[in-house]
């Protein structure tokens, strides 16, 4: 007979992952090219019978701040309430995907009740290929490239490429003044792992991407697979 007040518990816990239903669970957005922050809004609904309250909300990134409108985290049954999510752009570029998880009261750390999706479209105005350059530990230390093309309708020029590792050498090729470089990195020793930042500076008159960067990597090669 103990298996009845199990099955009782079990339906009486399972219409709560069920209860706060949102409008658009993904939000899709094109941000503009001087924008440094965007703001958007969930609305929800607590679609069960019982009275819910919302105990945590989090993008895990700091670059995504997220509240419950009002300070409201109670909701009754039918009641409806508003997430808000304020994105700060920074230096991104290209689509950036930030989901958002939503405990609920009752709910285990590794299982929350909601999750929402802010995808946000960052114009490209300075392309890199590829974003991280790598050698196998103990390899060859051959020169590698990192391509850089402007996508803006004004001439952007590099002006400087720094390392902050004495272990990696780069140069700056102009294929196109104004519009395409290429960025060649070579390492003076593999013999040992090591990480580079490769910052592109340039003169921009987008002052949030007028610094770029990418990386060099010095790692172990993968394990092949058994």
């Amino acid at each position: 007979m103990k298996i009845l007040p199990a099955i009782l518990f079990l339906l009486a816990i399972l219409p709560i992952r069920a209860e706060l239903k949102f409008e658009t669970p993904v939000i899709d957005v094109d941000a503009k090219l001087d924008a440094a922050t965007l703001v958007r809004e969930y609305k929800f609904t607590n679609t069960g019978t019982k009275p819910i309250k919302i105990t945590q909300a989090d993008a895990g990134c700091s670059c995504l701040a997220v509240e419950v409108a009002a300070g409201k985290f109670t909701y009754a049954p039918g009641e409806s309430g508003t997430l808000r999510a304020t994105f700060e752009i920074g230096n991104f570029q290209g689509t950036v995907e930030k989901p958002i998880l939503i405990w609920l009261e009752g709910d285990r750390d590794e299982a929350p009740s909601g999750k929402v999706t802010l995808r946000v479209h960052i114009p490209v105005i300075i392309a890199l290929e590829p974003k991280t350059l790598k050698w196998d530990l103990g390899g060859s230390a051959e020169m590698k490239s990192i391509d850089v093309k402007m996508h803006y309708k004004n001439p952007i020029k590099v002006t400087s490429v720094t390392t902050n590792n004495e272990n990696f050498a780069a140069k700056m090729v102009t294929i196109e003044e104004g519009k395409h470089y290429k960025i060649e990195v070579t390492p003076r020793s593999t013999a040992a792992g090591a990480i580079t930042i490769v910052r592109i500076e340039t003169d921009s008159d987008v002052e949030k991407q007028r610094i770029q960067q990418s990386f060099a990597v010095i790692t172990a090669p993968p394990k092949p697979q058994p």
